[in-house]
């Protein structure tokens, strides 16, 4: 009896053992959980870090009611370095800081300017941090002034900024990957989504118009080989660099035809970049644009249900997107000479051993590259209607 005793006494002191959790964890509601995190630069050239930390008690509930406090706040501090910056803003919490569920990064104006070489080792580092982050350059401001924004959508606002970058067709929770893989590669130079700070109005007063200040998708950062901010494109030239690089997910396309207009969506859209390489060195770079889409809007006179009109739209949007793609590389040529679409990459693949005596000075030979752009896009459906319902029968079939 003493012996069954005993051993019971030992089982219940193994499973006790085996399925106490670790000593040293922390739960969730003895954290600061970071959801964002801003970057810009303080007094005497140091670091001011920024967080948007929740406030779990006073998010929406799934019923949709509200305790009307913040469901977040926002607070910062300065140091020489990160981790100098997050041990003073520590010491302004009551509970310990944890960037684990830090969903995105934004990068002030004045601070990508300065570069951002020695300012990344700890957000790379650190095991507790994910590397799958979307980043952004605030255009014209400073992080912090994003973070304290408001939305009238998202809580906490800094989804917005999220959310807004993946209706967009971007890159996403990609975006800090490629920027490190683009850093440290010879033939490809870094560039990060924009973040701009716009105006809508909320309503009228007896003082007049009131209005609200909100973030929205503002183009594409463009980064040199040190890693400072040189300059920006905007987002139709933005959309072009995702085409060229594989990472638009979709795209809608409008085209002027005679007297009308018609807009397209392509949701498979892929490209092809074949580079040549001459015996004296000289580069030509074609890049093979091709998509698959539907028409979304017809207001020219033509009757889509016959294809030779089909046909013709499909040139007209072939035109245009052969314009669009050109004219963004040769801006990026020529106003910047930064190889952000990754054409050295491409030709260090296809030509290794001359490759050595190219990428010390790539960027001199990507900005007098040779460029071809062709467009190959296929119309699968046109709608329900073949001709614009408001078109009259004679212009139909003129």
């Amino acid at each position: 009896m003493m012996i069954r005793k005993s051993m019971t006494i030992c089982t219940i002191c193994l499973t006790v053992l085996f399925t106490t959790g670790c000593w040293d964890r922390k739960e969730l509601n003895e954290r600061g959980l970071w959801l964002a995190t801003g970057w810009d630069v303080g007094k005497n050239g140091n670091i001011q870090l920024s967080g948007q930390i929740v406030v779990p008690s006073n998010m929406q509930s799934q019923s949709g009611s509200t305790s009307g406090a913040n469901a977040f706040f926002t607070i910062s501090s300065e140091g020489i370095n990160v981790n100098d910056s997050t041990q003073n803003l520590q010491a302004k919490l009551s509970r310990e800081s944890f960037p684990g569920h830090r969903r995105v990064v934004f990068f002030g104006e004045e601070f990508a300017k300065r570069g951002l070489t020695n300012k990344l080792d700890a957000n790379t580092r650190g095991s507790d941090v994910s590397l799958r982050t979307d980043v952004f350059v605030v255009k014209g401001a400073t992080a912090i002034e994003v973070l304290d924004l408001n939305d009238p959508l998202e809580k906490p606002p800094a989804v917005a900024g999220i959310k807004g970058h993946q209706e967009y067709g971007g890159r996403g929770d990609i975006a800090f990957v490629n920027f490190l893989i683009a850093a440290s590669s010879d033939g490809t130079r870094p560039s990060l989504p924009v973040i701009e700070i716009t105006k809508i109005q909320t309503g009228k007063s007896s003082e007049g118009i009131t209005s609200e200040k909100i973030m929205r998708i503002g183009g594409l950062a463009v980064f040199n080989k040190e890693l400072k901010l040189v300059g920006y494109l905007n987002n139709m030239e933005n959309r072009a660099f995702l085409w060229i690089k594989g990472l638009l997910k979709k795209l809608t396309l409008t085209v002027k035809y005679d007297d009308g207009n018609a807009s397209m969506i392509f949701t498979k859209i892929k490209s092809d970049i074949v580079p040549e390489v001459s015996s004296d060195n000289k580069i030509k770079i074609t890049v093979k644009l091709s998509g698959k889409g539907a028409i979304l809007e017809n207001n020219t006179n033509l009757d889509l249900n016959d294809p030779k009109n089909v046909d013709k739209l499909k040139k007209a949007f072939e035109k245009e997107s052969k314009k669009i793609v050109y004219k963004t590389i040769k801006k990026v040529q020529g106003k910047y000479g930064q190889d952000i679409f990754g054409f050295g990459d491409v030709v260090h693949k296809k030509y290794p051993q001359k490759w050595s005596s190219l990428r010390k000075d790539w960027d001199m030979h990507f900005s007098k590259a040779d460029i071809v752009v062709t467009s190959n896009l296929q119309i699968r459906r046109v709608g329900m209607t073949g001709p614009s319902i408001l078109q009259k029968e004679s212009e139909i079939n003129k």
